[in-house]
């Protein structure tokens, strides 16, 4: 699938307003709504859209968020598909990264409080399965850029 300027325009805007209806995004982009909506459902069948999700304003709610680096004791396959296996099932860790360099692993915690956030890390320090070797917590005191969508026009760029 080539993604053309007007593809690129659906992504850019729905990335943006994920809830903007079909009429006024086949207005935006310059398409009829048969040909938009015909270009959303490629877009998602070709997996440029993964999902449509709601962004929850966490700073309506009791929070702390916390970036975690983790080193693991050994780097083999069955180690890592452990540790991978044991963060899945921790609902604090929202998402996880593998990264090259000193440590393997980057984890991002969203906990109620930083009390709550010590018993989670504490519990995973423990886990012998976890084959954690170092771990180090950063606590997210501001976000001074906050996620508002992928740099489209520069990454499909030919």
């Amino acid at each position: 699938m080539k993604i053309d300027r007007h593809n690129l325009r659906i992504l850019q805007a729905l990335q943006t307003n994920a809830r903007i209806s079909n009429l006024n995004l086949s207005e935006q982009i310059g398409l009829s709504e048969s040909a938009c909506l015909a270009r959303v459902k490629r877009l998602t069948s070709e997996r440029y859209i993964r999902e449509f999700l709601a962004e929850i304003n966490l700073d309506k709610v009791r929070h702390a968020e916390f970036y975690v680096n983790v080193a693991l004791k050994r780097q083999d396959a069955r180690t890592s598909e452990n540790f991978r296996r044991i963060i899945s099932d921790i609902p604090q860790i929202v998402s996880c990264v593998k990264m090259s360099g000193e440590f393997d692993y980057m984890l991002r915690f969203i906990c109620p409080d930083a009390a709550d956030f010590n018993k989670v890390s504490e519990q995973l320090l423990a886990n012998e399965e976890a084959a954690i070797s170092r771990m180090t917590s950063h606590l997210v005191i501001e976000k001074t850029k906050p996620f508002t969508g992928y740099p489209l026009a520069l990454l499909f760029q030919d």
